[in-house]
């Protein structure tokens, strides 16, 4: 008898008191730029506020993930915020300001801060899948921990070596981004880092975004070639 799981579910193990939930598939590269070309985007001008950009806020894209996960498409810019006020337990209805941590901040400035954000995270998922088709690699991966914690967006095998692969997008804020995020990342298990620095002026653009593609891919090959030697 052949029984389909609901939801998209394939497995849900528990080993060592540790729950995995195993989904199919949401997308492939082409379904995911189609989503990604019809993408609204309203971050670009927004005012920066001094008490948010100071302010250690739980990470972005773990929202972001869990919304794919959940819905299997990538969030739009309003679904994707106003998930994380939730989880943050912020009434969006109140007069702008929201307590954290025993502290007041706006929430016009954490919009801000939360939408400079969504176009990095964008670009991350589509380099995944980017790379897991291209068949240059035995094993392409993507871990939260990893990201947030260790630095690195991505993770590849190639001939039995995995690398982790930190996109560095060349302006002043990527170089910012990158400085602090080594301050708390300590890369485990002997994985060799890999920077993959890119020019804006080099992105492809995809409606309101701006995506790598095989001209990074080539350079990340070339890359690790290099580190081989």
């Amino acid at each position: 008898m052949n029984i389909e799981f609901q939801k998209n579910i394939k497995d849900i193990y528990i080993e060592n008191g540790n729950w995995t939930i195993v989904r199919s598939s949401f997308s492939n590269l082409v379904q995911l730029e189609q989503q990604i070309a019809k993408l609204p985007y309203n971050g670009c001008g927004l005012k920066k506020d001094e008490a948010v950009e100071n302010t250690l806020f739980p990470p972005f894209l773990q929202v972001f993930y869990y919304l794919i996960y959940q819905h299997k498409s990538i969030p739009n810019e309003e679904l994707y915020f106003s998930e994380y006020l939730k989880w943050l337990n912020v009434d969006p209805k109140t007069n702008g300001q929201f307590a954290y941590q025993g502290n007041m901040y706006s929430i016009e400035g954490l919009k801000a801060r939360a939408l400079r954000a969504y176009p990095s995270l964008i670009r991350d998922i589509h380099f995944y899948y980017f790379l897991l088709e291209s068949k240059e690699f035995e094993n392409v991966k993507y871990s939260m921990h990893a990201d947030y914690y260790e630095g690195l967006d991505i993770l590849v095998t190639r001939q039995d070596v995995t690398y982790g692969v930190s996109i560095l997008i060349n302006t002043k804020r990527g170089a910012a981004f990158k400085k602090l995020k080594e301050r708390r990342h300590n890369y485990e298990n002997n994985i060799k880092e890999i920077i993959l620095k890119v020019d804006f002026s080099e992105l492809h653009k995809n409606g309101n975004f701006y995506l790598l593609d095989k001209e990074q891919l080539k350079r990340l090959l070339s890359e690790i070639g290099t580190t081989k030697t």
